[in-house]
């Protein structure tokens, strides 16, 4: 008789668990009465202890990654590379980890070498073949590949109440493909958590119909000529290397060499004796509540402890109770005017869209709610268009149409004397304006205000939600199924509809009203109201106008590269005496290394580095090694930039539209994505031909560059109040040749362009904390040279030393650095014994100040400029922002006009003590311009 046969075998993966309960508490860390940190401690034990109350196992095991490097890391050397490393605090909490899962007489699996997802995949298909029913305790998705019959995993929400269970049905229906498939879509999509590469320019959209028709990678290559579109063969063909490896990288282990003796993991009763001990010592008398549930056959032993201190824990998390709100769905015209009515006579409300899908140029509105006060919302479901009721599986004929809705509330938003505030406003100001909708009196944004307090935390509706009010809210996968079919919200019942939407209006609302006096409390108000709610409809306008691209010099540039990899490739196999794979980086190191035998500049576990940095310390050793880093510079732009750039226009418009992100970057900077402008080339001469690209509107308009000169050093100079440095920026001069006469000791017109090259490095270097050891890699000199460069400097400006040493003591006092405006980073670590941990938050300490007024003061100019422009009803538009440079396509009758305005705008956002210079160039492209 086989006695595991439909028996519980559950196996948890440690780390995740640990990580999430670590982040849960981030916001309020708890310590017991010695100080020491416990929040991932006590969130994992309190996850742990539902696990057994909810699964029941017969059997529990726990998974540990080792913490030596596995065998995909010698397989691709970037592997995991982007990932953080463990916060400090945390570490210790491992140890307490793994003595409480003893204490629960739980084995802990580990093996060197190897992570937890191999060695999990290796208990769950031995355990399946026992004939166990099998659970997997992650939020990892990598895991679905194992799901089968007798394999399910048990997905941990936000909270210790919620939990999700997938099987191969659910994996079907939100996936579109089985669970074993799931490594061949991660092999074309790649992941990013784990840095797998994937397919360049292969999303979701693209992998999943390939998926679903070809099964496999192998197939998909197989079948290569079947694919429709040249340009995904293209994809597939070019980046073939990278997706056999990401599938062999992402494919989890089900033969790890560890012996499983699964008698020991049958699951008795805890140590109590021992259990009980460490929750005394971690001050977890909350917990000993719910061990007492559970083993209720020792209360006389738990019954026995009473020493424990009490600490502060979470109440229960809130939901949806419709006893408690007042929430109204309305359908028809008659209430939907009651409502405008109400709308019109208050002073503010909030507002929140919903619709089919996120592309601003091609969506339909399902709906609109709002809220007037705390506990009291609104929802007006709507018809997208009568004619089209067949669309859809829902006959929407009973909810009130666009239309009405448009001739209704448009008014209402127009209403410069109401208030309207969002929760990432941008995204429905432009869903209400496709509609022909304005929103005047853009008053207030609690992603924004979030961002404004701590840029570091999350910023969610769900995150603010559960960590401000302690509610949790409805998730759009109830309603929708899978984030992948937003379609699907017209299938929804309209009163479930309005419930979601009508709490997301509510929830605004009361975070409206903590953030509100947050901002006043915490003196960031000015940022929030000045500059980031107001740059909300800047940016707005932006992404709508977009730029055009000219689609015929991208393509002959692509030409021009291939030819040049072509020619690349080849020199390359001459100095190798063999052909190999380029990107590979096992075949590159063979080569080097072993054939060329170059000296090794860096050593990995997973062999020679053939990094950017090691190779660029091989210049000048083969030249082999210029070749190939010019191939790896050539294949970038092309992939990345004049093969990708014409696919991202939008068919509608026939431009490319950019998205502004404002709620991501922790100095105050704009990033952008599809495409990412602040990562577009500019120093050589083949990375300016993709600024050629980006082209004026027509004839009748040109591109206008507007560039502040030098700003971060003028801000430098400003704030520490140097005199050198100011008298320099005062008369007008070189800065850069200015510098290198003080640190060389020459006359300004001896100064050679190596020395001002030099002095540049410098200038830019002491920005970010450069120190001689940075300051000799990027010279190419030695250390005692570096060191010698910064003192000459720092004894020539003697009040930037000053200006960061004052820096670092401020923010170690204060717990963060500011800018001239008041915006703030807070820097957690700067008082730590890590000393890596400690010097990268004092060179943030020194560079946020700079970094982030720069910031500042271009968004202010972006405002104004606006305002200027909507003012004087120009035909110009501002259509790009990348670092201190705004780009706009300007009508040529107003070019007169509006260079100056821009000038004085730009100037005078945010006055200095030193000039502030803007540069501005026209031309018919962006790098004439430039």
């Amino acid at each position: 008789m086989n006695k595991y046969l439909n028996k519980k075998f559950v196996i948890i993966d440690a780390m995740s668990l640990a990580y999430k309960a670590y982040y849960a508490f981030i916001s309020r860390p708890l310590k017991n009465s010695k100080g020491e940190p416990t929040s991932a401690v006590f969130g994992f034990t309190n996850q742990l202890l539902k696990i057994i109350e909810d699964t029941k196992p017969d059997y529990i095991a726990v998974a540990f990654d080792s913490k030596e490097k596995t065998f995909r890391h010698e397989r691709y050397e970037n592997y995991k590379s982007s990932r953080q490393e463990m916060p400090e605090d945390m570490v210790p909490q491992i140890a307490r980890i793994k003595q409480i899962i003893e204490a629960f007489n739980i084995p802990i699996y580990i093996l060197p070498g190897y992570e937890a997802d191999d060695l999990i995949g290796t208990a769950l298909k031995k355990a399946e073949k026992l004939g166990f029913d099998c659970y997997a305790i992650t939020p990892d998705k990598d895991y679905i590949q194992l799901i089968t019959n007798k394999i399910k995993i048990i997905k941990p929400g936000k909270s210790t109440d919620e939990i999700e269970m997938i099987n191969e049905e659910k994996v079907l229906s939100e996936f579109g493909f089985e669970p074993i498939q799931m490594i061949d879509y991660l092999a074309l999509v790649g992941d990013s958590s784990d840095d797998i590469p994937g397919v360049a320019g292969i999303g979701p959209k693209t992998a999943l119909p390939l998926i679903q028709k070809f099964k496999t990678v192998e197939n998909i290559y197989k079948n290569i000529n079947q694919i429709e579109k040249q340009s995904i063969i293209n994809k597939l063909i070019e980046n073939k290397e990278n997706a056999f490896l990401s599938k062999e990288l992402a494919t989890i282990k089900i033969d790890s060499p560890f012996d499983i003796n699964f008698d020991d993991a049958k699951f008795t009763n805890p140590d109590l004796n021992k259990l009980l001990k460490l929750m005394s010592e971690l001050d977890f008398k909350a917990l000993v509540s719910k061990v007492k549930k559970i083993f209720s056959e020792n209360d006389e032993i738990i019954e026995t402890k009473k020493e424990e201190i009490e600490i502060p824990v979470q109440e229960e998390v809130k939901q949806l109770d419709k006893t408690k709100v007042k929430y109204k769905l309305i359908l028809n015209e008659n209430d939907a005017k009651e409502l405008a009515k109400k709308l019109s006579q208050s002073n503010i409300f909030v507002f929140d869209t919903e619709t089919d899908g996120l592309d601003v140029f091609n969506i339909k509105l399902a709906g609109c709610s709002f809220a007037l006060k705390a506990g009291e919302a609104y929802f007006v479901a709507t018809n997208p268009h009568e004619e089209s009721n067949s669309l859809f599986a829902t006959d929407l004929s009973d909810r009130l149409p666009v239309e009405k809705f448009i001739k209704i509330f448009a008014p209402i938003f127009k209403n410069e004397t109401i208030k309207k505030v969002c929760q990432n406003g941008k995204y429905d100001i432009a869903v209400l304006r496709t509609h022909g909708i304005e929103v005047e009196n853009f008053f207030f944004d609690t992603m924004l205000a979030s961002y404004v307090l701590d840029p570091d935390q999350k910023h969610g509706m769900d995150d603010l939600a559960t960590k401000y009010l302690d509610y949790k809210t409805i998730p759009l996968i109830d309603l929708i199924g899978s984030k992948k079919t937003p379609e699907k919200i017209f299938e929804v019942d309209p009163v479930i509809l309005s419930d979601y939407s009508c709490e997301d209006a509510d929830i605004t609302f009361r975070l409206y009203e903590i953030f509100k006096q947050k901002l006043i409390e915490e003196k960031v108000d000015k940022v929030a109201y000045d500059i980031e709610f107001p740059l909300v409809k800047v940016l707005e306008d932006m992404e709508r106008t977009g730029i055009r691209i000219d689609v015929q010099s991208l393509k002959s540039f692509s030409n021009d590269l291939q030819i040049l990899l072509d020619n690349y490739s080849n020199e390359i196999f001459k100095y190798a005496g063999e052909t190999f794979n380029i990107n590979s980086t096992q075949q590159l190191q063979t080569i080097l290394f072993e054939k060329l035998k170059l000296p090794v500049t860096k050593e990995k576990k997973t062999g020679y580095s053939t990094d950017a940095k090691s190779l660029e310390n091989l210049k000048g050793v083969h030249p082999i090694i210029d070749i190939i880093m010019d191939y790896r510079q050539v294949s970038k732009l092309k992939s990345t930039y004049a093969d990708s750039l014409p696919e991202l226009i939008n068919p509608k418009t026939g431009r490319i539209h950019t998205t502004y992100n404002q709620s991501l970057v922790s100095t105050g900077r704009l990033s952008s994505n599809n495409p990412n402008l602040q990562n577009i080339p500019i120093r050589t001469e083949l990375g300016k031909e993709i600024r050629k690209a980006f082209v004026a509107k027509d004839k009748n308009h040109v591109i206008l560059s507007a560039d502040y000169s030098q700003i971060e050093l003028r801000i430098m100079a400003s704030i520490c109040g140097d005199e050198t440095l100011m008298k320099a920026f005062y008369n007008n001069e070189d800065i850069h040749r200015r510098t290198a006469a003080l640190v060389f000791n020459v006359k300004p017109d001896e100064v050679t362009p190596d020395m001002r090259r030099k002095a540049k490095e410098v200038n830019f270097g002491i920005l970010y904390g450069l120190g001689p050891f940075g300051l000799k890699s990027r010279l190419g000199i030695s250390q005692s040279h570096a060191q010698e460069i910064i003192n000459n400097y720092f004894n020539s400006f003697k009040n930037v030393k000053k200006f960061m040493e004052d820096s670092i003591e401020a923010a170690k006092k204060k717990g963060y650095a500011e800018t001239l405006y008041g915006r703030r980073r807070f820097l957690k670590n700067i008082n730590s014994n890590n000393r890596t941990i400690r010097q990268f938050e004092e060179r943030v300490a020194i560079n946020m100040p700079i970094q982030g007024t720069a910031a500042d003061m271009i968004k202010l100019a972006m405002i104004k400029i606006f305002e200027t422009m909507k003012k004087e009803k120009m035909k110009s538009k501002m259509v790009l922002q990348v670092h201190d440079e705004l780009v706009f396509d300007v009508h040529k009758s107003e070019l007169n006009e509006i260079q100056p305005m821009i000038k004085e705008k730009m100037e005078n956002a945010l006055p200095l003590n030193v000039p502030v210079l803007t540069e501005i160039g026209i031309g018919d492209n962006w790098l004439d311009a430039h």
